[in-house]
């Protein structure tokens, strides 16, 4: 009787177990759904330039990095080739592959943490990372390129370093040398997660070290089409674009304060607001550190030590890339959310303490995520952003027989791809304007995605442009000239169409 009560127990935890998985995963969809309908999920340039490098791949026209920029791996792109041939191209077809790799990655995470924090901690790890952090939900239910799969690696690159160092054989070490190459082609938001793992590795298994004739050249072919790029390009993936920087300690502190805590849901990306009253969301963030603390000395010689130095070493590394000077939002700190979620479910040591971490994450997720959402539909954009609906647009360029306009990148790309390259959008700056035979040739974009697009554009003597109605301010005296020139205008909902007249 003794043996079948305790039978019964066991069974009924385990069953206790299974539906707090299965209603977390639920949640997490559900989630996603909100994200996608909403505000949250309108669908922007970033996007479109994906979803047509898709369908660029698909006829064999392959490039190492995102059009017109110098980083970000193309795999993802890779990926959803199959995807675009089985099920076509749309929004949906589009962001399905982050969204499947971000379920995978949650996979990794609770693999991860079966070899750091133990069950059942780590179970909930996988429930946690789900749900939860909120901006890490909303960054990858798009598809901006490299967001996902950084994340993947990051929880990838973990495993195989526990793997590694609790048996250092070639197969090991192989396959950890050819995904660190991997990783860095696909993001370099990955470096300030290798280096410390590394260091991590050799500490704690320096014997490994013995067989890097077998990890250096595996990582060597992994990272090779990075290497093929950089060796023709002047080593272009080390030189920033941006016209402006910072210092490092100021990058340093905003990683600090507000990007951390805006990944934590302590505060609201893009407009800071704090989760909780100023004092207690000071003291709900102080707190996480003194915790991290101590956990960091508890376990300094256990396999958990590797999370702590990881994401101890990270803003340091982190900070010394320029272009982490933005502070709107945490999007590149998404790679070091699996770290961060294996350390702070480690209080989850039962089912009543899962329960009550994975409840909490669930509101802060639902929180933020409402004020994100209520800061997007509320908010004017800036600069402007094209809406979801962007049909009466393209009825308009229709009716006036118009197949080929200069935009602002945040139309230009989105109007392309909703068309399916019918209507070909040229990015433009609108800075200066020449006239051949009476037509209006915009000059050339100094940072354009896709060039070819602006030479379509160029060559039809038929070409117009449309402009974001908030910003006829900016080229007031480029819209003048237009007109000058006998240019005709329309206006379509937030958008003005110039036509030159027939």
């Amino acid at each position: 009787m003794i043996a079948t009560a305790a039978t019964t127990s066991v069974r009924g935890l385990q069953v206790r177990w299974a539906a707090l998985v299965s209603v977390a995963a639920v949640v997490g969809v559900v989630l996603r759904v909100w994200v996608y309908r909403t505000a949250l999920g309108v669908p922007d340039s970033d996007e479109a330039v994906v979803g047509l490098m898709v369908r660029h791949f698909r006829h064999g026209e392959l490039t190492t990095f995102f059009w017109g920029q110098s980083y970000g791996g193309t795999q993802e792109v890779l990926l959803t080739v199959p995807v675009f041939v089985v099920a076509g191209s749309s929004w949906l077809a589009l962001r399905i592959v982050p969204m499947l790799i971000y379920g995978v990655a949650a996979l990794v995470v609770w693999r991860v943490g079966r070899r750091t924090i133990g069950e059942p901690a780590a179970t909930i790890a996988g429930c946690v990372f789900w749900i939860w952090p909120p901006f890490v939900v909303y960054k990858l239910t798009h598809q901006w390129g490299f967001y996902a799969s950084g994340v993947l690696y990051c929880a990838l690159l973990l495993l195989l370093a526990l793997r590694l160092v609790e048996k250092p054989d070639k197969v090991r070490v192989g396959i950890f040398g050819l995904v660190v190459g991997l990783s860095v082609w696909e993001s370099q938001q990955l470096v300030p997660i290798v280096f410390p793992l590394l260091a991590w590795t050799i500490w704690k298994q320096p014997r490994w070290l013995r067989l890097l004739w077998v990890a250096i050249p595996l990582a060597l072919i992994g990272a090779l089409p990075w290497i093929l790029w950089n060796v023709h390009h002047d080593w272009g993936s080390f030189h920033s674009t941006l016209s402006h920087t910072t210092s490092y300690a100021h990058r340093l502190r905003i990683f600090f304060s507000p990007l951390l805590p805006m990944l934590l849901g302590l505060r609201t990306p893009f407009t800071q607001e704090g989760l909780l009253p100023g004092p207690l969301t000071l003291l709900a963030y102080a707190a996480v550190f003194l915790l991290a603390g101590y956990g960091a000395y508890r376990t300094r010689h256990r396999s958990t030590s590797l999370l702590y130095i990881v994401a101890a070493a990270f803003p340091f590394i982190y900070a010394l890339a320029p272009q982490t000077l933005f502070s709107q939002e945490p999007k590149y700190l998404v790679v070091l959310s699996p770290v961060i979620v294996l350390l702070l479910v480690q209080v989850a040591t039962s089912y009543w303490r899962g329960l009550a971490v994975v409840s909490l994450a669930l509101a802060v997720s639902v929180v933020t995520l409402h004020r994100m959402e209520t800061y997007f539909r509320t908010v004017p954009a800036y600069p402007p952003q094209a809406p979801r609906d962007i049909r009466p647009l393209v009825s308009t360029l229709d009716r006036l027989g118009v197949d080929h306009v200069y935009a602002d990148f945040w139309l230009a790309y989105r109007l392309t791809f909703d068309t399916n390259e019918r209507i070909i959008g040229a990015q433009n700056k609108f800075q200066r304007l020449k006239f051949v035979d009476g037509v209006a040739i915009a000059s050339h974009h100094p940072f354009i995605r896709h060039r070819q697009y602006e030479r379509v554009v160029e060559a039809d003597p038929r070409h117009g442009f449309v402009f974001f109605r908030a910003s006829l301010g900016r080229v007031r005296d480029y819209v003048a000239e237009l007109q000058r020139h006998g240019y005709r205008h329309e206006v379509v909902g937030p958008f003005v169409v110039y036509t030159r007249r027939s």
